[in-house]
């Protein structure tokens, strides 16, 4: 589900770095994610495909200026396959001056009946993933490119957090759990840092999915927290009714 991300990366970079980008491309955090799949993303295999990028909204909120990219996917015959909508922060505000409340979580309590899976999160995360997808953000690297921009050790790339915690919900609750046509929602609360342990968590939860309706499909919630058991990331995947 992830994997057009990938594909679209030099497109989110050309983005951030245009000149009329409103914001410095410098510390932009992910804060939050909506993912769309209308088709198996293996269709991008069949042929030509085109992807797309652009900035949909800037908004200003308690802690600085969020911006929402939309990244999208189609196929040869130019039918939507996959599409995301990244949501970035920024700590510069100089270029917008309304304020908006900051977003809230949408999840529900979490369950007592709850599956819950150790990990281990290797120093070589950061490295592993900036060659697998050309993402070198020196955050994720090593101790001594992290501390530049203010970390004191290595951060876990959020898109290896969030596939990660998709490839617990596949294991756990099968491949329809992830099967398009499926909408995912993510918020990204704290950083996980490198190396350490993490543990993910699974559990079902009412239909609640931006685009996900219908009482008749359960939806799968997930989180995932670091060692002292802060959570860095929590979500909700349900199907998507087309």
């Amino acid at each position: 589900m992830c994997y057009p991300e990938v594909l679209s990366f030099r497109l989110l970079t050309m983005v951030v770095c245009a000149e009329r980008f409103r914001l410095s491309p410098l510390g932009l955090v992910r804060v939050g994610q909506t993912l769309r799949t209308f088709q198996p993303v293996d269709e991008l295999k069949k042929g030509p495909f085109s992807l797309q990028a652009g900035v949909v909204e800037y908004r200003a909120v308690e802690r600085g200026v969020e911006v929402d990219i939309k990244l999208s996917a189609a196929d040869r015959a130019d039918l939507p396959v996959w599409e995301a909508n990244v949501t970035l922060l920024s700590r510069d505000t100089q270029h917008i001056t309304s304020r908006q409340p900051p977003a809230q979580g949408l999840l529900d309590p979490e369950p007592e009946e709850v599956k819950a899976v150790e990990i281990s999160v290797p120093w070589s995360t950061g490295l592993r993933c900036a060659w697998a997808s050309g993402d070198y953000s020196p955050q994720h690297l090593l101790p001594v490119t992290a501390r530049l921009l203010g970390y004191r050790r290595p951060l876990a790339p959020s898109l290896w957090v969030l596939s990660k915690c998709l490839a617990e919900v596949e294991k756990h609750k099968g491949a329809d759990a992830v099967r398009a046509p499926v909408c995912m929602r993510v918020w990204f609360s704290q950083p996980l840092f490198l190396p350490g342990k993490a543990a993910v968590r699974l559990w079902e939860t009412a239909p609640g999915a931006p685009g996900a309706t219908g009482p008749s499909h359960r939806h799968c919630a997930f989180q995932m927290e670091d060692s002292l058991g802060t959570p860095c990331i929590v979500g909700e995947i349900g199907r998507l009714e087309q």
